[in-house]
Parts: C-alpha cells; sequence; structure tokens
C-alpha cells in the first residue's frame, strides 16, 4: 500500500537574472530540498540543490530570491516588466517637462497595467504556492507584495508633505 506524499511539492517558473540578463528558470521544492534549474544552451542544468531549511527566500513584487550558501539568485516572474516600467516612467518625465497631462495620464495607466501584468505573471508562475511550499519545507521565507509597497510608498509621500508643511509654517513665522 502507498501513502501520499505529505511533504509539499511546487515550483515558481519564471527568470534567473546572470549578469544583467535573464534566462528561463524552475525553482522547485519537493520532498524538503530546493532546486533551482536555469536553461543553459546545453539544455536545462541544475543551479543549485539544498536542503529548503538551509535557503531563505525573500519576495518582492514580481521577483523571487534565493539565497544559499552565501549566492543570491534573484528570478523574475517578468523581466520585460522591468524595462517597460523605465519607459513609462521616462514618458511620465518627459510629459511633465512638456506640460502634456493627457500623456502623463497615459504613462500612468500604462504603468499601473505594467504592475498588473506583472503581479499577474507572479501568479501564473506559481508564486503564491512557491512560497507556501517554502514556508511549510522549512525555508526561511519573507514577501513583501505591491500593497505593502504601496503602503510604503503613499506614506513616505505623506511624511514628505508634513515636513514640507511644517517647515514652510516655521519660515513664514520667522
Amino acid at each position: 500500500m502507498t501513502y501520499p506524499n505529505h511533504l509539499p511539492h511546487a515550483t515558481f517558473s519564471g527568470a534567473l537574472g546572470i549578469g544583467g540578463s535573464y534566462v528561463p528558470a524552475n525553482a522547485e521544492i519537493a520532498d524538503s530540498w530546493m532546486t533551482l534549474w536555469a536553461l543553459a544552451p546545453e539544455g536545462w542544468v541544475v543551479v543549485f540543490r539544498a536542503p529548503a531549511s538551509e535557503v531563505t527566500v525573500t519576495s518582492r513584487a514580481q521577483s523571487i530570491h534565493l539565497a544559499v550558501g552565501g549566492v543570491k539568485h534573484p528570478l523574475l516572474a517578468d523581466p520585460g516588466a522591468v524595462n517597460r516600467a523605465l519607459g513609462y516612467t521616462t514618458a511620465g518625465t518627459v510629459a511633465a517637462v512638456l506640460d502634456r497631462p493627457v500623456a502623463g495620464a497615459a504613462a500612468d495607466v500604462g504603468a499601473l497595467r505594467n504592475q498588473i501584468s506583472a503581479a499577474s505573471a507572479w501568479s501564473a508562475g506559481g508564486g503564491p504556492q512557491f512560497l507556501d511550499a517554502a514556508r511549510q519545507s522549512g525555508a526561511r521565507v519573507s514577501r513583501l507584495g505591491y500593497g505593502a509597497i504601496a503602503a510604503i510608498g503613499c506614506g513616505s509621500g505623506i511624511a514628505v508633505v508634513i515636513v514640507v508643511t511644517v517647515l514652510t509654517v516655521l519660515a513664514v513665522n520667522l
């Protein structure tokens, strides 16, 4: 009689950052071991294989970083999103300089669509399941998602407004 495997199993499909470029990669959790595979010219190769308990997994927005033995391995769900984000930021800056609010709004909408697309790619690539399986397998896991990043950005913006207001009031009253 066989028994079901109660150890978690999950795969995250994305792209591994190597020297400024990205190659297709899969990070897999199986039987409490983590394996990172990358596509090389000769085919799929193992980048590392280690007990999950020896791997630190951090995730921000659409990325997962695996650290083992002092070496970090960055994985992106959609590496093209980085270049698109830079393009939308540049377009928004140019629109602001040229006083073109409609073009600025179009850049903002494009940036939002890009973020949604990257988040969707992270989810479709198995990000949530991979983090859950890594946690259950004993890896140290931390996640900072889009909500937390937006909250930090908004909080920082509010703090800047408050500081500028206080400094302005102090300068006017002196």
